[in-house]
């Protein structure tokens, strides 16, 4: 693994230092509370800060990392006004675009609103951008689905001794996949003057873009003979995941086990080659296919390659889902009145989990069971008024649509004379008979 801040100091010839304080799946949020205030006593007057946020904040299904577009502009509007009063040069970078394709073969943009939203902060402050989530969507469309695994911490298992069960890492770069990126940030930099010419080597710059290399798995010579096989050696591999007939997202990753001796796998589908892994030192074996699958029901055929042949025929057959139906909400009724403790309910047709969100900030998330039935109920009163909360319902990470319950809280308010009772004292015991309401039931 490797980031594009740990690549720029290979791109520059004057006496600039690179200082990388970078940390991988940091939100906004995180890195605000947590690190930003090292960052500064670090910093100099002068220094220009790359802003290179926006890859985890928009995981609305891990509520950990999930970071509403209002707070995410919000807190790069306080990481600007904060290094430029100390005299710093924000910058701000959208981040890298992930590995995915469609079905089809094109590049997915699997950010969201996340960098238009960094865009309109950079244009309102007047912060320079680098969209490097438009740049890499538009490098991986020409280096394509079949070559661009050799950019990031894709490996087959038994590949690399760090990963001997194989890694499948469509998010992160390698190295190769940095220094290319990093170059297409520093070309950016001086493109809109943060830095000189003088500043980089602009023949590492002006090197041709070069393609990677096509990966393994798609030179394999003549892949459907093995489908035909005389005379089948060892024992077939076998699926451990998905299980048969299992429902999966577009970008389901397999894997398995395969007998003694089996060197590397091959995949089918209507008797077409669909692509290939290699089979670590226990016979464990991951696989994901470098475009999404299409939505529908798949039955995919997997072939050992051994010394002495190829192995028995496996067969697997699962369906994949594209799209998540909107939740249908059965409390609270709409526009109805109820008490603060409001219970939420209702049915997620094939989702796994339901989030809760008002005025665009997660508020709460549970899960659904076999039947799509979900409920929850805040751990916090409601205050009274009016409310609408969206709900959206999840398939890993696939979101539907929001459906939207609008209610009434019926409550005591705030500046109430029934809240202010007994203010004078000590809050009452439970054994106290005398303890006055203060508005909260």
């Amino acid at each position: 693994m490797a980031g594009w801040g740990q690549k720029i100091q290979e791109l520059l010839v004057g006496p600039i230092e690179v200082a990388n304080y970078a940390r991988s799946a940091m939100t906004t949020r995180k890195y605000y509370t947590e690190r930003f205030a090292g960052l500064l006593n670090r910093m100099n007057p002068g220094d220009v800060v790359l802003l290179g946020f926006g890859g985890v904040d928009h995981m609305i299904h891990n509520g950990s990392r999930y970071v509403p577009v209002p707070e995410y502009q919000e807190l790069l509007g306080l990481f600007t006004d904060y290094i430029r009063s100390e005299g710093g040069v924000p910058v701000m970078v959208t981040p890298t675009a992930r590995y995915a394709f469609s079905a089809s073969g094109e590049v997915k943009n699997t950010r969201g609103e996340y960098p238009r939203a960094m865009a309109e902060v950079a244009a309102e402050r007047g912060v320079p951008l680098i969209d490097l989530t438009g740049i890499t969507m538009s490098l991986w469309s020409r280096i394509g689905p079949t070559r661009l695994r050799q950019y990031f911490c894709w490996l087959d298992a038994g590949e690399h001794p760090l990963h001997p069960d194989g890694n499948i890492d469509s998010s992160h770069l390698n190295h190769p996949g940095a220094y290319e990126v990093a170059r297409l940030l520093v070309a950016g930099l001086v493109e809109r003057s943060v830095l000189s010419r003088a500043d980089v080597d602009i023949a590492a710059l002006m090197e041709p873009e070069g393609l990677p290399p096509v990966s393994h798995e798609f030179t394999v010579q003549s892949p459907e003979s093995a489908l035909h096989y005389a005379r089948p050696s060892g024992g077939a591999p076998s699926f451990a995941r998905p299980v048969t007939g299992a429902r999966v997202g577009p970008m389901t990753k397999l894997s398995g086990t395969a007998a003694p001796g089996t060197n590397y796998l091959l995949f089918f589908e209507q008797g077409q080659y669909i692509g290939g892994t290699g089979v670590g030192g226990t016979g464990q074996w991951m696989w994901r296919r470098a475009v999404e699958w299409a939505p529908g029901d798949h039955v995919v055929q997997c072939v050992g390659l051994r010394a002495d042949g190829c192995s028995a025929r496996a067969e697997q057959h699962f369906q994949v889902i594209a799209e998540v139906a909107p939740t249908v909400i059965t409390a609270p009724k709409e526009n109805t009145f109820t008490g603060p403790k409001v219970r939420f309910a209702g049915r997620a047709q094939g989702a796994t989990k339901v989030v809760l969100m008002e005025g665009g900030r997660l508020i709460g998330a549970t899960a659904a069971d076999e039947k799509g039935e979900w409920h929850y109920t805040h751990a916090h009163r409601w205050r009274a008024g009016h409310h609408a909360v969206d709900v959206i319902a999840l398939f890993g990470a696939q979101e539907s649509a929001p459906a939207t319950v609008r209610f009434k809280v019926v409550g005591v308010p705030e500046n109430s004379g029934i809240r202010a009772a007994g203010s004078s004292r000590e809050e009452c015991g439970e054994a106290c008979d005398h303890r006055p309401f203060t508005g909260t039931w």
